[in-house]
């Protein structure tokens, strides 16, 4: 067999097409010794395998599902901002709007998955609080940002569960 891995020329450049687990396994071996992937990747190339096969499940290409895929208390998940980008890009979505209540410290999320109606979930400080949240630094230091992830993973999973393919979003598993 070749040390060799089959590439195919992509729109921008070119993209690593592994066409075995031996190829794939090089493929993997090559990013975990990189400097440049991260460092929860570094030096472990089945932990890469895994994210780049869970990556082309839900449609990201093996780079991006290394800078948007981690493992929080042993479940997979994405980022928020990755999340945005799979529903955003999948041709179901309408959109997505999130606004924010000064007075009430409560994050809106509406979103619109093409011919159904619109749905609206929220996250309020008084939620954090009952869920036991506003003890960690995270939300004392940045309160609207994770009030606003909260409503949007909410509003997203519940409309876009197809497109997320159960996967988890990474900030709310942080809070598990």
């Amino acid at each position: 067999m070749s040390n060799q891995l089959t590439t195919q020329p992509a729109k921008n450049g070119f993209l690593m097409n592994p066409q075995s687990l031996d190829e794939a396994m090089r493929f993997a071996e090559m990013l975990a010794a990189s400097k440049l992937v991260p460092s929860a990747y570094k030096d472990k190339p089945a932990d890469v395998l895994v994210a780049c096969q869970w990556g082309a499940e839900i449609g990201l290409p093996p780079l991006q599902a290394l800078q948007s895929i981690a493992v929080i208390n042993n479940v997979p998940s994405v980022w928020g901002d990755a999340v945005v980008g799979l529903v955003r890009g999948s041709g179901v979505c309408e959109y997505i709007n999130q606004d924010w209540d000064e007075e009430t410290k409560t994050a809106t999320c509406t979103v619109k998955r093409k011919g159904e109606p619109e749905q609206v979930r929220t996250f309020s400080r008084e939620d954090a609080n009952l869920a036991g949240h506003m003890n960690k630094d995270t939300y004392k230091k940045n309160l609207r940002r994770m009030l606003s992830i909260r409503a949007r993973t909410f509003a997203l999973r519940d409309v876009f569960a197809d497109v997320l393919r159960g996967l988890k979003v990474a900030e709310e598993v942080m809070d598990y």
